[in-house]
């Protein structure tokens, strides 16, 4: 803190404090995330407000109370929103235990798009925030935290971009690893948020494993509030301005997604097997689509990752085992992964184990 002072002093103090309060949050909500259902939300929401709120709390009116040094402006308003972005997810998780049932789902979904949101602003200053360094990576990995590159004649942009809506997609945000070579050819990931979701939030279920296994990630936003068969229009065209301006390996593109998703990758998948190398629903359903457009009789050697929670509250899980039967049947080649204790949530442990069996699949 040396060149700066007291009142400056004070409050790079304070705020980094407020990241070691939202860095514990941050990850306490990711690992709750995965145990997300009826059963669990009083006691995930009784956590939350015992443990996490009242730092947060004191965060936030302390970063109020505090005066940036004029030349981090910039970096401290930015801050300050990340910081509120995390207090406002966990102030509605806090709520959801003295909430109406269908009031607890509407909390939970506006908890996980502000925790999203916060990882975005975070990430975007994690080089000048020592409880963020390595956060974004998986355990045993090293990435450098450099910053985003711009396109051009050395090579294509590196980081976030998020790309407005056209006729037959919602928009969808891109990431691009930062470290290593920018003209490096590389797998994608496509990952399809559920219902009432969007690409922006729903690409960070993924990042830390796109960041740390070098994957190129896309999120696409569904036109309306869930997919339909526009969209499939719309993958092929967001697959194509990729490729026009990154190097993608399209031998290596695996469609994935959670709820509806997950439902729609299938469909998708199914229907263009030449596009897609493999297909990860979780927590999804057969669609009766698949039938109507022959997709049965293209399943045969089919790579599909399966993934449902015997817990599933919307989805009963014995949709995803006549599924599995269904896939099985017609020839794909097809992993079940039937979790006990998961409910309609995503399952974010399954992502690392994706990959594994992706990377292992025969060119």
């Amino acid at each position: 803190m040396a060149g700066f002072g007291p009142e400056a002093e004070g409050f790079l103090r304070t705020a980094l404090a407020a990241a070691h309060s939202s860095h514990g949050f941050l990850a306490w909500m990711e690992e709750a995330g995965e145990r997300l259902g009826p059963e669990t939300l009083p006691g995930i929401s009784s956590h939350a407000r015992a443990e996490h709120a009242p730092a947060l709390r004191t965060a936030r009116l302390a970063l109020g109370a505090a005066r940036a040094p004029s030349e981090l402006d910039g970096w401290a308003e930015r801050f300050v929103a990340a910081v509120d972005e995390a207090g406002r997810a966990c102030d509605a998780i806090c709520e959801v235990a003295s909430a109406p049932p269908f009031s607890g789902i509407e909390l939970v979904l506006s908890s996980l798009h502000h925790a999203a949101r916060a990882q975005e602003g975070f990430y975007a200053l994690r080089g000048t925030l020592a409880p963020f360094a390595g956060f974004w990576n998986l355990p045993g990995t090293t990435v450098r935290d450099l910053p985003p590159r711009r396109a051009d004649a050395n090579g294509p942009a590196t980081g976030l971009v998020h790309v407005g809506a056209s006729t037959h997609h919602g928009g969808f945000s891109l990431y691009v690893p930062e470290d290593g070579p920018p003209d490096r050819v590389r797998p994608l990931v496509v990952a399809l948020h559920g219902g009432s979701g969007n690409g922006r939030d729903f690409l960070w279920t993924w990042l830390r494993e796109a960041r740390s296994r070098d994957f190129l990630l896309v999120a696409p936003t569904a036109v309306d509030q869930t997919w339909g068969a526009r969209e499939d229009e719309g993958l092929l065209s967001i697959l194509g301005w990729i490729a026009n301006r990154w190097p993608v390996d399209r031998r290596r593109i695996l469609l994935t997604g959670l709820s509806d998703g997950a439902t729609f990758a299938l469909v998708y998948g199914l229907a263009h097997p030449g596009v897609y190398r493999a297909i990860a629903p979780l927590c999804g359903v057969f669609h009766p689509a698949n039938e109507a457009l022959g997709n049965l009789g293209r399943a045969r050697g089919v790579p599909v990752y399966l993934v449902h929670g015997a817990r599933d509250f919307l989805f009963p899980v014995e949709m995803a085992r006549a599924a599995h039967e269904t896939l099985r049947e017609a020839g794909a080649d097809v992993v079940y992964r039937e979790i006990a204790e998961l409910s309609h949530a995503y399952p974010r442990s399954e992502n690392v184990r994706i990959l594994d069996w992706f990377e292992a699949l025969p060119d």
